[in-house]
């Protein structure tokens, strides 16, 4: 028996409200719904306008059967009440074409970054405007 190593990661950090997803290497349609289960264990406990930082620099789609789960992800996300969505991509790679077309029809318009540091200070940016209106 051969053990699946999962390199993509979803945790929820319920203290900073937010959501945290790391994809890395191929993505599959069974890795894709295996972090849509995670998705929606993850933001459980988390409260409406929670963020979310997905991580994509390491990542490419292996097979075009898990756009429908990506859908369903967006979907899941905007019907849970997310706040700030920011995606890392690095230097704008082909995952990032794919999925920004992937959620162009979605209820949230989610920001880019290059780096997770890029990532943090905009949500921090964002949070001190939140707190200021």
């Amino acid at each position: 028996m051969v053990k699946e190593i999962r390199t993509s990661t979803v945790s929820a950090n319920i203290k900073r409200n937010r959501l945290d997803i790391i994809l890395r290497g191929t993505i599959t349609k069974k890795e894709v719904e295996r972090i849509y289960t995670d998705i929606r264990f993850c933001t459980s406990d988390l409260e409406p306008g929670f963020a979310v930082i997905t991580d994509l620099t390491e990542a490419s789609l292996g097979h075009l059967a898990g756009i429908a789960t990506f859908r369903k992800i967006t979907k899941f996300l905007a019907e849970k009440q997310v706040g700030p969505v920011i995606r890392v991509v690095g230097q704008m790679s082909i995952i990032f074409r794919q999925l920004a077309k992937l959620t162009s029809e979605s209820c949230y318009k989610p920001r880019y970054t290059k780096t997770r540091e890029e990532a943090e200070q905009l949500l921090a940016e964002l949070a001190e405007k939140m707190a200021v209106a």
